[in-house]
């Protein structure tokens, strides 16, 4: 008896073996030919039915998923086809089911907060590394067209249209008219740095409203930062205050712009730290400075110096920041990494010294919101904090993202080289 129930049972598990395929592929048929109807939620019952014979049918889950697309739940489509691309990883069908679908319907920030989770949890899967590179650097050109294109700085930019300069946001949109010989990002107190056309300046607001008016005798004046504008008098530099009233004396030949507490000026080829009063903080000198294009030297407390033949970088107290020497630098950005070069190759340093993307740009700018213009190959693209090419060389000049994703860059087009404001489609 107990031989004839083993068989009888080794019998019923043979036959139900070959059965399974057989009914998992009778309730695929009926499901395609309910989908040819397009009652679809029959068509996902059908497609449970052969799961439960073929759990592992990953053709079903696919074909489910499309299904529940096809009537309109989404819900059901997203997450079937995200549990099949996480189960099944040596197929691509799903995750490129769904990545395809964010993109078709513009959710790109969804689609790059989903592959951050999932690169992070399968760092093998070599196709969602290729969309979340793909994804993190598309972008969208805005409409923004000028002669001339700058940084973006607190939500602001200065643009040139035939020979004068105006102001727009971050979005492209007109903030100041272009009638002046010069203009400047709005500093963090609100208000911006012009020339007007007789060469004296002003400080506008975002209405375009006069608010400072220096004294006629300054000339050269900087932004306006930690209650302090650098300006040129009588053919010295010094620092005028928020009343635009001289904060100490002008006996400088350059001099940077304060941030913080602190500024750089140079006297007899040589520089100094200074304080908001235009006095040397110490009594180190060094042979130059690395600034940047809006005329600062210290964000995150820490500045490029040189002594002898190399760069260092030293705190706002003059202490050295690291054992590391440069050939040359750019300017630390408000936050993110620096850019360095050593043996005419360029890579980017922390703001503890460290070298944390290896030499390897042929030009390079410090970072901005995460991402930095790299040049290689004749072209400029942008990089990640990880080093990660995240849209390709392409630019003829490029410019550091903002805050809400946009930078200007420079193109080629119809054998002219024009100015664009592009827009990352993923937030930074």
């Amino acid at each position: 008896m107990f031989v004839l129930l083993l068989g009888l049972s080794w019998y019923t598990a043979v036959s139900e073996a070959v059965n399974r395929p057989k009914q998992a592929k009778e309730h695929m048929q009926r499901a395609a030919k309910l989908e040819e109807k397009e009652i679809y939620v029959d068509a996902v019952a059908e497609y449970e039915q052969a799961l439960e014979y073929e759990p592992d049918n990953v053709e079903a889950y696919i074909r489910m998923a499309q299904a529940y697309l096809n009537s309109g739940n989404t819900n059901k489509f997203t997450s079937t086809c995200a549990k099949t691309a996480e189960a099944y990883q040596d197929n691509d069908e799903a995750l490129n089911m769904l990545m395809e679908y964010y993109v078709k319907n513009e959710y790109e920030d969804e689609a790059v907060g989903y592959l951050e989770d999932f690169v992070e949890d399968y760092p093998d899967n070599e196709n969602a590394k290729e969309w979340f590179t793909r994804l993190k650097g598309s972008f969208t050109e805005l409409y923004c067209s000028f002669d001339k294109m700058g940084e973006i700085v607190n939500d602001s930019m200065p643009v040139a249209e035939e020979g004068l300069c105006g102001i727009v946001d971050e979005k492209g949109q007109e903030i100041v008219e272009c009638e002046y010989k010069k203009t400047y990002p709005f500093s963090e107190d609100g208000f911006a740095l012009v020339q007007k056309e007789d060469g004296t300046y002003i400080y506008i607001d975002r209405d375009g409203q006069t608010r400072k008016v220096p004294d006629s005798r300054y000339q050269d004046l900087g932004m306006i930062s930690s209650g302090r504008a650098a300006a040129r008098k009588d053919g010295k530099y010094g620092y005028l205050d928020e009343e635009m009233e001289a904060a100490g004396k002008f006996s400088w030949d350059e001099l940077t712009g304060i941030k913080g507490s602190t500024g750089a000026a140079r006297k007899n080829k040589k520089w100094v730290l200074v304080n908001k009063e235009g006095k040397a903080k110490g009594d180190k000198k060094y042979d130059g400075v690395i600034i940047d294009e809006n005329g600062f030297c210290s964000n995150q407390k820490c500045i490029f110096v040189k002594e002898k033949k190399g760069y260092h970088l030293i705190n706002t107290k003059e202490k050295r920041i690291g054992e590391l020497t440069f050939d040359d630098a750019k300017a630390f950005p408000e936050e993110g990494y620096a850019a360095v070069c050593r043996g005419g190759k360029w890579g980017f340093v922390d703001a503890e010294g460290e070298l944390v993307i290896d030499y390897t740009y042929e030009d390079a700018e410090s970072f901005g919101s995460g991402l930095a213009a790299v040049y290689t190959d004749g072209k400029w693209g942008y990089i990640d904090t990880e080093g990660n090419l995240i849209i390709s060389p392409q630019f003829l000049e490029a410019t550091r993202f903002s805050m809400s994703g946009t930078a200007a860059v420079k193109i080629e087009e119809d054998g002219e080289e024009k100015w664009r404001l592009i827009q990352l489609n993923t937030s930074l």
